[in-house]
């Protein structure tokens, strides 16, 4: 990227750092405990003469220092740099705690009221997820815990979800037993019911300011569009199909790319992926447009922090590996494209139809029974999870809502209109379009 680029993400990189600070600063003036990554170093603050800024800072040195005897490749050229340059990071978001601390601590004074702690605690995570959301938009560098977690991961060979929560826990548990050992089983001042509401409120945060962030794209001047385009291969126009369940989009997509001369392309991508990853393709079809759909692996485990190339995750690897298969298949020669986010991932290519089908509850469930052969049992449970799958999985990966009709140059009402007039009226505009 270009320096005018660089130094823009660096700035808003280090702004968020301080917003980090601020946001740790206020969780821990709550007096409900702190952050699970910043319990052990405010618990060993409180019993040395040291600021929790300052014990911070020579915690995430030392883990910056493990790093070196981790990464599998450490002679490698750039490692050096790379450990170095996490370095200014900390210093700062050390600095941003213990400067905070003091004035919010005036600011704020000292709280009695319950409710009126809890209220703190509630700012401080969600402006904590505000500058995590920064961080990860800037995309320049991983604070020290993040980055220990990933070389760790890659010494272990182990995902990055479980990693990061076995972290996590590691310090409270320190957290815990200093606490204990300074206070001979009397208190623990750092982990409280306060430390559980941040872990659980903190990365769904992330992932909603996520998705208002965009504008900072223009800011940075993102230097693939500011300097010459990459050629992108195109050789022929593509049709993306994403519709809700019940609405005949794989039927229509047929239809289409008979009709149009194009290859069609839906479960085959599911043989095409499996064989890209090494996974089964049951384990594909079973996973491809879903995410863990536990609540609590959905705030603990996933990765907030880290963006996607950093993150090492089974979901992430099949979304990657999917995608590439997708955009492969594009630039192999016109075709339609039914489902898997498609529209999202050709959204640089030129020459892409994108079609949104939906329906009325009623025409969605009597098309199920119809002509899927399904029983109503069956076709109730279908359409909410399938829909609500696809909807968080679209989500998670591209930061939109998917039934927003502002992602797709045509929204069809199938119930309304019925497949046969929808293929008309596409292939109307398709030859219209790209003759």
């Amino acid at each position: 990227m270009s320096g005018k680029e660089l130094s823009r993400r660096y700035l808003v990189f280090f702004f968020s750092l301080w917003i980090n600070g601020l946001g740790v600063a206020l969780v821990t003036l709550a007096a409900l405990g702190t952050t699970p990554i910043s319990s052990a170093w405010y618990e060993i603050s409180l019993h040395t003469p040291l600021s929790f800024g300052m014990v911070t800072m020579l915690g995430n040195l030392l883990l910056i220092a493990s790093q070196y005897f981790l990464l599998p490749d450490r002679h490698a050229k750039g490692v050096f740099r790379s450990l170095f340059s996490q370095i200014p990071a900390t210093f700062l978001f050390s600095v941003s705690i213990d400067v905070n601390m003091f004035l919010m601590a005036k600011l704020v004074g000292g709280m009695e009221f319950y409710l009126a702690r809890l209220t703190l605690l509630f700012a401080g995570s969600v402006i904590l997820a505000c500058g995590v959301a920064l961080e990860v938009r800037a995309n320049v560098a991983l604070v020290a815990g993040e980055a220990f977690v990933k070389a760790l991961c890659l010494f272990l060979k182990k995902d990055f979800g479980i990693i990061k929560l076995c972290f996590d826990v590691s310090l409270v548990l320190l957290a815990i037993v200093v606490g204990l050992i300074a206070t001979d089983f009397g208190a623990v001042a750092s982990v409280r019911e306060g430390t559980v509401i941040g872990a659980l409120l903190v990365g769904p945060c992330v992932r909603v300011v996520s998705r208002h962030l965009a504008y900072l794209d223009r800011f940075f001047g993102e230097s693939a569009h500011e300097a010459t385009p990459a050629p992108v291969a195109v050789y022929g126009p593509v049709i993306t199909i994403s519709r809700e369940y019940g609405c005949g989009g794989r039927l229509l997509g047929k239809r289409l790319a008979q009709d149009l001369g194009l290859k069609f392309y839906d479960s085959e991508i599911i043989d095409l992926t499996a064989k890209e990853t090494g996974m089964t393709p049951e384990y594909v079809s079973r996973h491809e447009d879903r995410l863990d759909n536990a609540l609590l692996y959905q705030m603990i485990f996933q990765d907030y922090t880290a963006s996607l190339d950093k993150s090492l995750s089974e979901t992430d690897a099949l979304y990657v590996a999917q995608a590439r298969v997708i955009r492969r298949l594009a630039a192999q020669g016109p075709c339609v494209i039914v489902g898997r986010g498609a529209d999202d991932l050709l959204s640089d290519y030129p020459q892409v139809l994108k079609i949104r089908l939906y329906a009325s509850f009623e025409d969605k469930l009597r098309r199920c029974l119809e002509e899927y052969h399904m029983t109503r049992e069956a076709a109730l449970k279908a359409m909410e999870l399938f829909d609500r799958r696809r909807a968080e999985h679209y989500a998670h990966y591209t930061g939109r809502d998917i039934n927003d009709p502002h992602n797709y140059q045509l929204t069809l009402n199938v119930g309304a209109l019925g497949l046969e007039e929808c293929a008309v009226l596409i292939e109307k505009i398709f030859t219209e379009r790209f003759a």
